[in-house]
């Protein structure tokens, strides 16, 4: 079973945070949790936070979830989710942002802008976006990482940065996630909070349909243990009976786990599984046996 690491931070808006990169632009709201999957990350909507140097406290809300393997990865709405037992072991991170208390923006309206890896689970420093409502500010916006929101703006996002190969997918403004493709973000005036352009390519592979894979496995041992038959579903032959319903029942019940989501189709699948291997492990005597008088 795959590991899953789930970590919970939120972004501090406060100093320089981009070109450079800010070190202390993260701020960890709890530990690392984790098991082996299936495995659901425990869902916090919200969560305190006491800052490290001048321990003020305030309220962080989740903006979206990065799910990476290291290779692959991607973003999340802010909702529990489920990862499956045929996933790969990955870091799974909450990002959060200040919605009270004194980690939030100071001094007039704003937005912080910033650039995000899903492959890679983290932020990146990488020029990215044009402000074309107002071209002036597209240094700052890039470099400090903020656009004042007086006025209205509109921000685009660049459809690749030098850092990563994933091309640009879609923007989150606060904790809504904008459609995929549209680079274009209007952020009407007087907005506060945080637009992230997320970089992302592709998704986890699909699991594999676990019941109706194993039913066909079943059938196929089926076949090749009839008295001669070789792949056929004619039914069961001669000293085979008793085995064969066993792998029959094991296949239906495989088959019927494909209906059931999450964990419980999982351990279904595992049952039927394991019923298989009792029945091919009382089959193999016999099997021995046969082969000794074909020789």
């Amino acid at each position: 079973m795959a590991h899953i690491t789930a970590n919970y931070k939120m972004y501090l808006p406060a100093g320089h945070h981009r070109q450079p990169r800010n070190a202390n632009a993260e701020l960890s709201l709890a530990p690392s949790s984790g098991g082996d999957t299936p495995y659901s990350p425990p869902y916090f909507p919200e969560l305190p936070y006491t800052l490290p140097n001048s321990g003020g406290n305030g309220m962080a809300k989740l903006l979206f979830w990065s799910d990476t393997d290291g290779t692959t990865g991607v973003v999340r709405p802010p909702v529990a989710f489920d990862i499956p037992s045929s996933a790969n072991a990955r870091t799974v991170t909450g990002w959060y942002f200040p919605i009270s208390g004194p980690g939030g923006i100071d001094g007039g309206s704003a937005i912080i802008d910033d650039a995000f890896s899903a492959n890679l689970g983290t932020f990146i420093d990488d020029t990215f976006v044009d402000v074309i409502s107002d071209p002036s500010l597209t240094a700052d916006a890039n470099v400090i990482g903020v656009v004042p929101t007086a006025s209205a703006q509109t921000l685009v996002a660049k459809g690749h940065v030098l850092s990563v190969p994933e091309p640009f997918s879609q923007w989150v403004l606060n904790d809504s996630i904008m459609p995929v493709g549209n680079s274009t973000l209007h952020v009407p005036a007087g907005t506060d909070g945080i637009a992230i352009a997320i970089y992302q390519q592709g998704s986890f592979p699909k699991p594999p349909h676990l019941g109706r894979d194993f039913a066909e496995a079943v059938r196929i041992i089926f076949g090749v243990i009839q008295d001669g038959g070789g792949l056929t579903d004619h039914g069961p032959v001669g000293p085979w009976d008793p085995l064969i319903t066993q792998l029959l029942n094991a296949s239906q019940i495989a088959s019927h786990a494909t209906k059931v989501r999450g964990k419980l189709g999982a351990e279904i699948t595992a049952l039927a599984a394991q019923d298989t291997l009792t029945v091919i492990r009382a089959a193999v005597p016999q099997l021995e046996k046969l082969a000794g008088k074909q020789k």
